[in-house]
């Protein structure tokens, strides 16, 4: 006898949208449909087994049982469609951490898949996140990182600029190690006059001469007594020559120089040579029988190397003496006798 045959619409799962389509094709998919479709047919077998024998037509009884079996298939992946969570156990992982599927490349921005469709080679990677709020970037704001760049970057570069004036300082030649410090007292210290000291300008860069002379008179061993020699010395040259104290500089017995003229003015001995390229020292004191004190030598030294950092001393200075031997004889023996052992000693003056 003939069976009832149902015509299903295969094309049915094509109309559908974009969005069930995709739950469908995974429902189809899965081992839950691939187990039912399984049982389903044993059951239709056994139905087949048993009407075999009532003389049912078989061919159309196969294409009725097939047809239900798909019907059967499409109702419920529909279902399921329609009623689907947010978070649809699938092929796909979900990620609990980023909340995301993987989505098709060019779905419509109205659509929020969270089920994958089948992939394609251009659709890898394409994420599907949920807007998270953004603070206001203030343009005038800046960065603590950036800050503390810039003044990593300004602590380098003032580090920089140090050690270069430092190497600079270490370049100036030194005639010899700095074993005493230099001590100086300048001529306010001393000078008791309304008027300010005239003399010829010196032209410093071209004082390449250190003449050392002593006074010929008593030493000095403190401070006050110093000061008092210097006064002394400016009011007899004063009243003898009409000028003022001869001296660019002098050292005392207490290790100490005392500004004459200084280094900006000419010295005021017409008998000794090269004014304007010289500067005039004395050692207070009458060292023609005995030494000048260590200290004195030791401020000697301080005084040239000051001068040299100072730049108004060439680095290759001359050191020279200066001897009347027609007032005194052997002039200044014993300070000239150790002078003539020190770097740039050029030999004595005589006038």
């Amino acid at each position: 006898m003939p069976c009832e045959v149902q015509c299903i619409d295969f094309p049915a799962i094509a109309s559908v949208r974009p969005h069930t389509r995709s739950v469908m094709l995974i429902l189809l998919n899965s081992r839950l449909y691939t187990g039912l479709v399984e049982r389903r047919t044993e059951r239709l077998v056994r139905a087949l087994t048993e009407q075999s024998s009532k003389g049912c037509d078989r061919p159309a009884f196969l294409e009725r049982a097939g047809a239900n079996c798909f019907s059967l298939m499409l109702s419920t992946a529909r279902t399921v469609a329609a009623s689907n969570s947010s978070r649809l156990n699938s092929p796909v992982a979900w990620s609990r951490k980023s909340d995301y599927y993987d989505v098709e490349a060019g779905s419509s921005s109205s659509e929020s898949e969270r089920t994958p469709l089948l992939f394609g080679s251009s659709v890898q990677g394409r994420r599907l996140h949920h807007p998270t709020p953004k603070h206001p970037v203030d343009p005038h704001k800046i960065h603590p990182v950036a800050l503390m760049l810039m003044l990593a970057l300004l602590g380098f570069l003032l580090l920089g600029v140090v050690i270069g004036v430092y190497l600079l300082v270490l370049q100036i030649e030194r005639p010899w190690p700095v074993s005493h410090p230099f001590f100086l007292v300048e001529r306010p210290a001393w000078w008791q006059y309304p008027e300010a000291l005239q003399a010829t300008t010196l032209d410093r860069a071209a004082v390449s001469d250190v003449i050392v002379l002593h006074t010929r008179t008593e030493s000095c061993a403190n401070h006050t007594d110093c000061l008092r020699f210097l006064q002394q010395t400016e009011a007899t040259s004063w009243a003898e020559r009409k000028d003022h104290i001869p001296y660019n500089f002098l050292i005392g017995g207490d290790g100490v120089t005392y500004e004459g003229r200084g280094w900006k003015a000419q010295h005021g001995f017409e008998e000794l040579p090269g004014r304007n390229h010289s500067l005039v020292v004395a050692m207070i004191g009458n060292f023609t029988d005995r030494q000048p004190t260590a200290a004195q030598y030791a401020e000697l030294k301080a005084f040239l190397t000051e001068s040299i950092r100072r730049f108004s001393l060439s680095a290759q200075y001359r050191l020279q003496g200066a001897v009347n031997e027609t007032l005194i004889p052997n002039d200044g023996s014993a300070l000239y006798g150790q002078l003539q052992r020190w770097p740039h000693w050029m030999g004595l003056l005589r006038v």
